[in-house]
């Protein structure tokens, strides 16, 4: 042990007895393996029911019936944006709309188009995609006929309504 007075003890240079013996790992216990992932019936989860009491009376409802509820709740008490647009999705995926061609935005063929005119077309002949001129003239003549005195006004004043 001659040797041991002579090695110099400082930085990067820790005493003979704390350092790793010989053929002896320094992490004798190895690392932790990885978890593997974690397995749920998603399906049987969502179709578990609870009691859920409302409006003073408990109902048996699943978990989705439960979080649709509660979706709808923060859609229409709190405005929730996201909460809005998830509903609509759902309702299209669904197909809880009647129909597609009355609700959204309605592209006119034209910017000088009457609303109540486009009305009167969209009644008749369905979504604006269809309509031919012969249909658009209809539309005009109808408009025409039934135009209120509002609408004459506004029409001369270069208003839109």
């Amino acid at each position: 042990m001659d040797h041991l007075k002579d090695y110099p003890v400082g930085y990067k240079r820790p005493p003979t007895t704390s350092q790793f013996k010989k053929g002896r790992s320094g992490n004798p216990g190895g690392r932790r393996r990885k978890s593997g992932p974690v397995r749920a019936d998603v399906e049987s989860i969502l179709n578990e029911t609870f009691q859920v009491s409302v409006a003073g009376r408990v109902q048996t409802m699943s978990a989705k019936e439960v979080e649709i509820r509660q979706i709808l709740k923060r859609a229409l008490e709190k405005k929730d944006f996201r909460a809005i647009a998830y509903l609509i999705g759902l309702f299209e995926k669904h197909g809880c709309f009647e129909s597609e061609e009355f609700c959204g935005v309605m592209t006119l063929p034209t910017n000088q188009m009457p609303s109540r005119m486009a009305d009167l077309l969209l009644k008749k002949y369905g979504h604006p995609k269809k309509w031919t001129k012969r249909q658009i003239a209809w539309g005009r003549k109808q408009y025409e006929a039934t135009k209120t005195e509002l609408e004459r006004l506004a029409e001369e004043a270069g208003v839109m309504l």
